[in-house]
């Protein structure tokens, strides 16, 4: 749907990266325009104004991009969700990856609420697990431990009583990551170095991760990743979907 949409992408590149992502657009026949901006507040402002249908981080700071965005957009802090695929082709959504993202119960709750909302555009209802950082009999094993432990149960519970399918996995990631669409890192740190582990490492796709407390579409993206065209692609497709396209497939 992305490859198709014809949408028009704001997206924060260096010229020869921009060069490379537009090329290998044109390559695989996706009619999606790109445009350049060399700050954040530009991107933003654009978006904001409907002057692109859709943006991208692309290279540019993450703090400055933030920042941009809880000014526009009026928000209090931004909240992303990432989309990516484990190195056998599996797709699921991790979150919080910010590492000041997720710090509290309540938090987490937030951004799991904002996610389901996010992907009901694409007609998708993610089933979720919630991590912790311990099995159940390593309560004793530390404070932080006892308490990430009780907090996962919590959030499930509650999400359960909201009427979505969650389950607390506590520390198998390996089990949720097969099981389920949707993992809930204990905190942001923890998301984010599963997050670094799984593409960096692993092998995993990262296609981006789009903030799911605005109106409009902004994908945020790694500066280490070596290409865009999956974040541009994931950008377009969301903007496709949530102008009346039609599902996400």
């Amino acid at each position: 749907m992305g490859c198709r949409s014809g949408v028009r992408i704001g997206i924060g590149l260096p010229d020869d990266a921009l060069s490379a992502t537009r090329s290998a657009l044109r390559a695989m026949g996706c009619g999606v325009e790109l445009v350049k901006f060399e700050e954040p507040v530009g991107l933003v402002r654009a978006l904001e104004q409907s002057d692109v249908d859709a943006a991208v981080r692309g290279t540019m700071g993450s703090a400055e991009a933030v920042e941009a965005l809880i000014h526009s957009f009026d928000i209090q802090g931004v909240m992303r969700t990432a989309v990516l695929a484990t190195a056998q082709d599996r797709p699921f959504l991790l979150a919080p990856v910010g590492i000041d993202e997720g710090r509290t119960p309540d938090d987490r709750l937030g951004l799991v609420r904002a996610t389901i909302d996010y992907m009901g555009y694409a007609g998708w209802r993610p089933s979720i697990a919630v991590l912790s950082k311990g099995r159940p009999d390593d309560a004793h094993r530390g404070e932080d431990i006892r308490r990430s432990l009780e907090e996962g149960e919590e959030i499930a519970g509650i999400l359960r009583s909201e009427g979505l399918d969650a389950q607390h996995y506590s520390i198998l990631v390996e089990r949720a990551v097969l099981e389920r669409d949707f993992l809930v890192a204990p905190d942001g740190v923890s998301g984010n170095l599963m997050f670094r582990s799984m593409h960096f490492v692993g092998g995993g796709r990262a296609y981006g991760a789009p903030v799911v407390n605005i109106p409009e579409v902004f994908v945020d993206t790694s500066r280490a990743k070596r290409d865009f065209v999956e974040p541009v692609l994931l950008a377009a497709g969301l903007s496709a979907v949530r102008d009346g396209a039609g599902p996400l497939r």
